[in-house]
């Protein structure tokens, strides 16, 4: 992913993806290029949440040392 996003800007784009490809008034070609972003998307978002739940353990867990 080239840009940086957040978790809230690429699941906006994700969806508005989605209802492009629901829509059924796009291509085949368009369709196949929509259909790469939108895996890349899920992807980030997947690692973010990864990220995101790491780190919440991380913070349960020095909390619980304390």
């Amino acid at each position: 992913m080239q840009e940086e996003l957040t978790y809230e800007q690429a699941m906006q784009k994700l969806e508005a993806l989605t209802q492009q490809m629901e829509s059924g008034e796009i291509g085949i070609d368009e369709m196949a290029k929509k259909w790469q972003e939108a895996q890349r998307l899920m992807q980030f978002c997947k690692e973010r949440l990864y990220e995101s739940e790491k780190n919440c353990k991380s913070l349960l867990q020095v909390d619980e040392n304390v």
